[in-house]
């Protein structure tokens, strides 16, 4: 018999309720197309959301925005089932503006190594 193992980090990954509430307001035909066109939409927002650890790694210099502070922030998380490691730029009120960089990994133990080096 096989037994299945569920990673406490799954309780953070956004994407099977993303699915549910994608399949209840337009059902269920082509919502595979759907919901790949929402995270496409949304990404950097569904990393920042799923992030389960998150280091400042500095200032950046905005050439758009004059008048707004910005900083470069690593963020280690869990989506759709796999580990990743990001690179973002949040605003004062740490609301995520841009996803620059984005690796994903299969374990957590090579997510948490890429996410410590990205700080060093």
């Amino acid at each position: 018999m096989t037994t299945l193992h569920t990673h406490p980090h799954a309780a953070f990954d956004r994407f099977p309720q993303l699915v549910r509430d994608l399949t209840a307001e337009f059902g269920a035909d082509g919502i595979d197309a759907i919901v790949e066109r929402f995270i496409e939409a949304e990404r950097a927002d569904f990393h920042w959301d799923g992030r389960l650890a998150e280091m400042n790694l500095g200032a950046w210099e905005s050439f758009d925005e004059e008048n707004e502070a910005f900083e470069l922030v690593a963020i280690l998380g869990y989506f759709r089932g796999r580990y990743y490691v990001a690179t973002c730029v949040v605003d004062g009120a740490r609301h995520v503006h841009w996803m620059l960089r984005l690796r994903q990994f299969e374990v957590f133990e090579s997510a948490e190594k890429a996410f410590l080096a990205s700080g060093g």
